[in-house]
């Protein structure tokens, strides 16, 4: 078991041995959440190492990536606004 102390911005640093066990690095994204009062995050893969991997239906066939991710993050703030 590791410990941490929040700073007074919120702030909170992952130890090292946590980190390096799930492959965390320096900007990568990390969901948070609240599970039965305990506070979790979950690393999140980047879009970008989807591109390829999907299928893009053929409405948006000519957007070309850089559009797909701006749908995506449109569609995302969306949900936390009305989160």
């Amino acid at each position: 078991m590791s410990k941490t102390k929040i700073t007074r911005k919120g702030q909170v640093t992952i130890p090292k041995k946590i980190r390096d066990r799930l492959e965390l690095e320096e900007s990568d994204n990390l969901e948070v959440k609240i599970v039965d009062n305990c506070i979790v995050m979950e690393k999140l893969e980047s879009f970008d190492s989807l591109k390829g991997s999907l299928k893009i239906p053929k409405k948006y066939s000519k957007t070309g990536w850089d559009g797909i991710v701006s749908l995506a993050q449109t569609e995302h703030a969306k949900e936390v606004i009305n989160e």
